[in-house]
Order: C-alpha cells, then structure tokens, then sequence
C-alpha cells in the first residue's frame, strides 16, 4: 500500500506541476477519481480508469501536455492498483 501511495502522491504532483492553464477541473476530478477507484479496489474501476486512459490520450494527441508527462500520469495511475493477484 506505501508503494500505491507514492504513486497516488506522484500523480497529484505530476497533475499540479501541469497547473490548471493545462489541464480543466473536470479532467482532474476525473484523473483523481479512477486513481481513488484503483487505490481503494473499488467495484467500477475498470470503467473509470478507462475514461481516464481515454481522457490521457486526447491531452497527448492534443498536444496539450508532451507525451512524457502523459507517460508519468499512466505509470502513477496505474500504480495505485494493488499488485495482480493482491486483495
């Protein structure tokens, strides 16, 4: 759980370091709810992570945010998942 924690920090700090001139509060509320759904194993998380997978691929593909930064938001948000096979 420390290690999914650290990634739930990280991703709040990838999403502030972008500022809200990048990114709307929609899409953080959005990006903050799949990472609580994955951190708390929550029952509707796979749809929830998924519109946040999809909402990540328009802000690359808009050029909104460089395609290294959406590569931290995936890595720390699918960090915050237990470990496969973990309860």
């Amino acid at each position: 759980m420390i290690t999914r924690g650290a990634h739930y920090t990280a991703l709040l700090d990838t999403i502030d370091h972008q500022g809200a001139t990048k990114l709307h509060a929609r899409e953080r509320e959005q990006l903050l709810e799949a990472a609580d759904a994955l951190l708390f194993g929550e029952p509707d998380s796979e749809r929830t992570v998924r519109w946040a997978e999809v909402l990540i691929e328009d802000l690359e593909s808009s050029k909104r945010w460089s395609v290294e930064s959406c590569d931290q938001l995936r890595e720390h948000l699918h960090g915050c998942a237990a470990p496969t096979g973990a309860s």
